[in-house]
């Protein structure tokens, strides 16, 4: 399958080079020093105290230099690069090209079928632990789940053919007829757990070991499910148990990519994690006290470093 990696960040450079090892034809979108390292040295994949090295790589710096449309686009961007990145992805979309979005938070799709067109836009969330350590350098955990499938909840021959190809490549694929409640599940769990910790910038074993810390994110997970509810999403009875139970038993060195870019100084996905339950909270006026105080917070640490801009 030729395939387009939108974003080679940890969770993009990991698939990618994973599908690429598996016999497809992967090219890579990345830039600055990370796009330098793939081109001159190739993509390193360290996993499990192994090292697999991937070279010669495809990579651009512009999904106009990769060869003819591609069948299938993973679109890894950060969330906040979403616009500028659909308008730079339009050259690499032929009519029948797939585009798999495993962004965070809740809004990709809508976001992605009013620039592309729904007929492109499958929606999916991954579940992976994968960072960029080094240009070129990626560095992986042994969980690799993707959940993907239509918007319409239909299982058509592509969402089969995507899903076969990434079990081939050793990823966990799993073909959902609800993928909105999937994406909600998991953003159920990733939203606290991005609030809390980069609120008290700490890994969630120090948070959850004071009862106060381990009530925060019971209540964050509980208004949480609260908003998704009420915008129509069918989260199981059991939702709010499932996504606390998840958060309680990750690692106590488990840090969230938010917390790691406020502790970077770097751009941070607030307004599309934290502020996305605010926003629709308030849409559907639904009370969600913990979040818009810790969204208040962390807006002003955002803007005073530059993680945010003016007027977003």
């Amino acid at each position: 399958m030729r395939v387009l990696v939108m974003g080679t960040g940890g969770i993009g450079g990991l698939c990618g080079a994973l599908l690429a090892q598996h016999g497809n034809e992967v090219t890579f979108v990345a830039r600055g020093a990370h796009l330098a390292a793939l081109l001159e040295r190739g993509l390193e994949l360290r996993s499990g105290g192994q090292v697999a090295r991937l070279r010669p790589v495809r990579a651009v710096a512009e999904p106009a230099a990769a060869e003819g449309p591609a069948e299938l686009v993973l679109f890894t961007v950060k969330t906040y690069d979403t616009a500028v990145a659909l308008q730079a992805l339009q050259p690499a979309i032929g009519p029948g090209t797939a585009v798999l979005t495993l962004q965070n938070g809740v809004e990709s799709a809508a976001q992605l079928s009013a620039g592309l067109g729904a007929e492109h836009v499958l929606v999916g969330t991954a579940l992976m632990f994968s960072a960029i350590v080094e240009p070129g350098v990626i560095e992986a955990g042994p969980l690799r789940r993707i959940t993907l499938g239509e918007q319409s909840g239909a299982v058509t021959p592509r969402v089969e053919a995507i899903a076969a190809t990434l079990r081939d490549a050793e990823i966990e694929a799993t073909v959902a007829t609800d993928a909105r409640r999937a994406v909600w599940e998991k953003f159920v769990a990733l939203a606290p757990h991005a609030t809390a910790a980069s609120a008290c910038q700490l890994p969630i074993g120090p948070i959850r070991s004071v009862p106060e810390g381990a009530a925060l994110y019971r209540t964050l997970i509980e208004e949480t499910v609260a908003v998704g509810r009420a915008d129509g999403v069918a989260l199981p009875a059991d939702a709010a148990d499932r996504a606390f139970a998840l958060s309680m038993a990750l690692p106590d060195d488990a840090r969230n990519s938010m917390e790691r870019d406020y502790q970077l100084k770097r751009r941070v996905e607030l307004d599309q994690l934290t502020g996305a339950v605010v926003r629709r909270a308030r849409d559907l006026g639904v009370p969600t006290p913990a979040f818009d105080t810790l969204y208040a917070v962390l807006r002003v640490r955002a803007l005073a470093f530059g993680g945010l801009t003016i007027g977003s």
